[in-house]
């Protein structure tokens, strides 16, 4: 097994490796999250207009019914139950629990890369921008399925010798067959790529610093080459360009990097800053899921606030 792993890493990255966008957007460079939910404190303001400031929670918490997200607005600065004022939920969200339409590219993008950072991927901000009709495809529309068939035909013989090591004698490795034509044709398939390239991404340099580059029509990103950190996102519509800077990353639980800042620009140029203070991965059920939303009814209940909320919040 470790050999085959060991294979799949060298192949991956032979042959002038390009990452994909999903791959990109998966925010890769953190491991892999093992708890079912994780909350975001942030602090929002506007940077050119104005110095107050605004309170946000926002919870995903993964259940067997599927993701579940809440977005809760808080009168200060204090992230208790009793200080929530506005609370928004949904059960079931996923890439299309925002329309797609113009009205909410702001929030699904927005989402789509909370989303991203909390539990590394990238499917659903490229689902929700497929969505908006911009030419981006999931790693399993594009991936070569010849090799990942040779693939896992070598990672059962591996399987297979390494049980009865007698095996060797009657079994021929699907990488080195016997027969000529079969050979050629397993070289062929080795020397393709793992994905094929959909030249929408590009090694350049952004801001003196070597970058992955994405330009897929209407929608522009940037990532950090060495580290894998997401560095920009941008969606050009109708209405404007939506713009997110993504500065500061942290490691919020000592593994895990954050960016502690992240600079926005809506479709009405309106500018936000909003500061993610901080951030918790923990391991919920549903009956404290449950008794935390009648908490947080009750507080919102017992106060009187419709003030509006910036355009990518819910």
């Amino acid at each position: 097994m470790i050999k085959f792993l060991v294979f799949i890493f060298i192949s991956s990255f032979a042959h002038g490796y390009v990452p994909t966008v999903e791959s990109l957007l998966r925010h890769g460079a953190n491991p892999d999250v093992t708890v079912n939910g994780i909350s975001f404190n942030l602090t929002v303001r506007k940077i050119e207009s104005s110095d107050e400031k605004e309170y946000y929670k926002i919870f995903f918490i993964r259940t067997e019914d599927g993701l579940k997200a809440a977005q809760l607005r808080h009168s200060g600065p204090v992230f208790s139950d009793s200080t929530v004022d506005h609370k928004v939920s949904f059960s079931g969200v996923g890439p299309f629990t925002f329309k797609s339409s113009v009205e909410n590219a702001e929030k699904g993008v927005f989402y789509g890369l909370l989303h991203s950072l909390a539990f590394n991927n990238g499917s659903y901000l490229i689902n929700y921008l497929k969505s908006l009709e911009v030419p981006l495809k999931l790693n399993n529309e594009i991936i070569n399925r010849e090799k990942v068939e040779l693939l896992a035909d070598y990672k059962r013989y591996l399987v297979l010798i390494n049980q009865d090591r007698s095996a060797r004698k009657s079994e021929v490795n699907p990488l080195y067959p016997t027969d000529p034509l079969a050979k050629e044709r397993v070289n062929a398939i080795m020397a393709s790529p793992m994905y094929t390239d959909t030249n929408q991404v590009k090694l350049s340099k952004v801001d003196g610093q070597m970058s992955w580059v994405i330009d897929a029509g209407s929608f522009h990103g940037v990532v950090a080459h060495d580290s894998r950190d997401i560095q920009s996102l941008t969606l050009k519509t109708i209405a404007g360009d939506f713009e997110i800077f993504c500065k500061d990353y942290w490691a919020v639980d000592g593994s895990h990097k954050i960016p502690r800042f992240l600079v926005l620009k809506t479709f009405s140029g309106i500018k936000y800053e909003v500061e993610i203070t901080g951030a918790r991965y923990q391991q919920d059920n549903e009956g404290d899921l449950q008794k935390r939303m009648r908490n947080w009814d009750k507080s919102v209940s017992e106060k009187d606030s419709n003030k509006l909320r910036p355009e990518f919040l819910l």
